[in-house]
């Protein structure tokens, strides 16, 4: 259909007027649009409008291409992802017929249709959708893992026919394991398993064993969601299949065991990190997914807005001191550590880490694993690296006074240090560290900065809409800022992308806490953790609540998540 027709079929049909259209001629030649996608521009008409005029102009169906739209596995593989994706269609089989539906954006295509007739030697009829809806579609089953679900269901399905594997776990000896660990559809099921994480996200797999049946759950941004479990009679085979990969004792299931393997995924090595631990119903498996590409990131991409950021590197340039993150497990303290590792690497720079364990290694970075078995702990190891003439330290956590004292001394001679510490916020680290004994002095001497910070999840880009917050939320934000009854708020309405949460990805929020004079002040006069927190903040230290408010206003996250994630006497 040419631009001139088009335009008098939506204006006969009353779609759009003839100043509109006169409008969108004029768009067109300024800038070599097509007519169509001009008049889209200017908000005269949606795609839904044309290519609705498209079917009827060529008499062909429209196809909607809903969520309950499916495409079948042979319907992939008939048509390869690239041409899917260079002509913008689909193809659909017509019953038992040698035929194919092309549903594309452009009928009107010979060359597209020309291909996928040389590719399949099929009978070609068309039909038209929009852009979006075909490339959705395509996003959704061309995809690598497009059928992991179903290809589950399907090792589900074999329930029945493997109880003859299985049997009486209890009796089953390891070399019997080792054979059904093996078999087709346990491997299958791991490696889909696997697959499945790695597309979703997830930082965890959760194999949970009842007395009848099996959980097995993945952590997607920070919250645990429920996927396709293996019948529990395969269970077991299962878990020796695990062990098997992680090099993990597969005979002792009285004892909880770690071990780790790698896999590839999408170009990537993903490392895998096992942990088994004897429950009523048999052993449970926790795999923590290690995605090199998630941890070396750039400082920017760790949440810091421009001025945190620039005050932070600032810090990690100085030539001796302690920078402390705090926070909960899994608030990104590991993220955030590797990026200032990644930023601070430098040929002329000695940089030594003790890791309890090494998440990755990183080159020009020197990284040794602590062995307590063999009495290889944090203290005894930093005693070894001072040794070394290092000039940056990495510990990866404060856990006892010896440590304490050895991380404080390095500070005191020429070395910055960079560690952890369990604390709910910044200036609470401070105090923490008098209670487990250490010297004021040696403190207010050493400390630079102490950093709390959490993870929020990051509204989908994909399904991002405006939303009204409920009494309680508006509450929460005017308690914290009065202003935030006149904000925009915003919210994920759930889609495939994000799995229907309305959110995708996680970002930091953060307290900062720079030691100044006064705060060495009230560490050497050994005031109370409330003083240390109502100091930092006459001194302009923003609290994690009215940070995590920040990124709700700017449309980052949902007053839900700070909420969620930060307890009330953070916004004090």
């Amino acid at each position: 259909m040419n631009d001139f027709r088009l335009g008098n079929l939506l204006v006969g049909h009353g779609v759009i007027s003839e100043a509109q259209l006169a409008r969108g001629v004029t768009r067109h030649k300024e800038t070599g649009q097509l007519l169509g996608e001009a008049l889209v521009e200017l908000g005269f008409v949606t795609h839904d409008d044309i290519a609705h005029m498209l079917a009827e102009q060529l008499g062909i169906p429209f196809r909607e291409l809903g969520d309950d739209f499916r495409l079948q596995k042979e319907e992939v593989a008939l048509v390869p992802e690239s041409v899917a994706r260079r002509y913008t269609l689909v193809a659909v089989k017509n019953g038992e017929n040698l035929s194919l539906t092309l549903v594309m954006k452009d009928p009107l295509d010979v060359e597209a249709i020309d291909t996928v007739r040389s590719l399949t030697r099929m009978e070609i009829h068309k039909a038209v959708s929009t852009e979006a809806r075909i490339r959705a579609v395509i996003d959704k089953f061309y995809r690598e893992e497009a059928h992991i679900e179903r290809n589950l269901q399907d090792i589900v399905d074999l329930e029945g026919e493997t109880e003859k594997l299985t049997g009486d776990e209890s009796k089953v000896d390891s070399d019997q394991l080792v054979v059904l660990a093996n078999d087709a559809p346990v491997v299958k099921f791991v490696n889909l398993m696997l697959m499945q994480a790695t597309r979703d996200r997830a930082s965890d797999i959760h194999f949970e064993p009842g007395e009848r049946d099996v959980r097995v759950r993945l952590r997607v941004d920070g919250v645990l969601r429920e996927v396709t479990p293996p019948p529990k009679n395969l269970y077991q085979a299962i878990v020796t299949r695990i062990k098997i990969l992680s090099n993990m004792d597969i005979a002792e299931r009285r004892l909880p065991l770690d071990g780790r393997f790698k896999f590839k995924a999408q170009g990537r090595v993903i490392d895998i990190r096992v942990s088994s631990l004897p429950e009523a119903h048999g052993e449970k498996l926790v795999l923590r997914v290690l995605d090199r590409e998630s941890l070396l990131v750039d400082m920017k991409d760790v949440g810091f807005d421009d001025v945190m950021l620039k005050r932070f590197q600032q810090v990690l340039q100085a030539p001796h001191g302690i920078v402390l993150l705090t926070g909960p497990t899994g608030s990104g303290k590991t993220t955030t550590l590797y990026g200032a590792l990644n930023y601070l690497r430098d040929p002329a720079w000695n940089i030594q880490t003790v890791e309890d364990p090494i998440e990755y290694l990183l080159p020009g970075i020197n990284q040794m694993q602590i062995k307590p078995v063999i009495g290889l702990d944090f203290a005894s190891a930093l005693r070894s690296i001072l040794r070394q003439d290092p000039d940056i330290i990495m510990i990866g956590e404060i856990r006892d006074l010896e440590t304490a004292q050895i991380a404080m001394r390095a500070a005191l001679t020429g070395h910055l240090v960079l560690s952890t510490l369990h604390t709910n916020d910044a200036p609470s680290a401070l105090w923490r560290l008098r209670d487990i004994g250490l010297e004021p002095y040696l403190i207010a001497a050493t400390m630079r900065l102490t950093l709390a910070q959490r993870l929020v999840r990051v509204i989908c880009p994909h399904c991002r809409e405006e939303a009204r917050p409920t009494e309680e939320e508006m509450d929460y934000a005017m308690a914290l800022n009065p202003e935030a009854a006149a904000w925009q708020f915003q919210r994920g309405a759930g889609c495939l992308k994000c799995g229907k949460t309305g959110y995708r990805g996680r970002t930091g929020i953060f307290e900062y806490l720079e030691v100044s004079d006064p705060i060495r002040e009230m560490i050497l006069e050994e005031s109370g953790a409330v003083a240390f927190r109502q100091k930092a903040r006459e001194l302009g230290m923003e609290p994690l609540a009215l940070n995590g408010l920040r990124k709700v206003k700017e449309g980052t996250t949902t007053i839900t998540e700070v909420m969620g994630t930060c307890s009330g006497d953070e916004a004090m």
